[in-house]
């Protein structure tokens, strides 16, 4: 009986010390999470952060698709600012947990800056205490309903990499871009310059 328990390995003879071995997550190279907004630099700095370290092997394929466009054509439903917020990108390692990145947008009752309308400007970067937001003065007067005024878009970046300003802004605007395309503003849109330096942001 020992023998047989010897050659066969059986779980029946004490079992393995061993438990089933987890299922692999599928990962996507980081270069192209979020449809490519992670250019070259910012790429470094994700990679050069302690928390980012374990984004080398890639980021989780199911929150790293590209929903820009998607999220557009929703928000392109309704000027609702009492809707939902919507996740254009989620980036996080092969372990799992909270998001080391996460984009989303969503309509905003407020004004589309602190200081008004400004001729030539169509987005704007903004900050509380806690973290950065853009704001898309995005046109679409067969959104708006009647008696109400227009919404503005507005994007925020959550980052859990300690990420600078100028890599959290290049990734808000990348992502931005994309929803002005499935919402399909009808106005021009012009974005800012990343800031290198921006009040709520590292």
């Amino acid at each position: 009986m020992l023998l047989a328990c010897l050659l066969l390995a059986s779980t029946a003879c004490g079992g393995s010390d061993k438990g089933p071995e987890k299922p692999k997550v599928a990962l996507t190279p980081l270069s192209r999470a979020c449809g490519g907004i992670f250019d070259k630099e910012t790429l470094a700095e994700v990679l050069g952060t302690l928390r980012g370290k374990g984004l080398k092997q890639g980021a989780q394929v199911a929150g790293a698709v590209d929903r820009g466009a998607e999220v557009g054509r929703f928000l392109g439903e309704e000027m609702d600012s009492t809707g939902p917020t919507k996740t254009t990108c989620f980036v996080d390692g092969e372990s799992g947990g909270a998001a080391e990145i996460q984009i989303y947008f969503s309509w905003w009752p407020g004004p589309f800056s602190r200081n008004g309308p400004q001729r030539g400007k169509s987005a704007v970067f903004e900050a509380d205490e806690n973290m950065p937001f853009l704001f898309v003065d995005c046109r679409r007067p067969d959104l708006v309903k009647p008696g109400k005024k227009p919404a503005v878009l507005r994007g925020t970046i959550v980052d859990r990499l300690g990420l600078s300003s100028n890599a959290s802004a290049k990734l808000l605007i990348a992502s931005a871009r994309k929803v002005a395309e499935g919402l399909k503003c009808e106005n021009q849109l012009t974005f800012p310059d990343p800031p290198e330096r921006q009040k709520g942001l590292k």
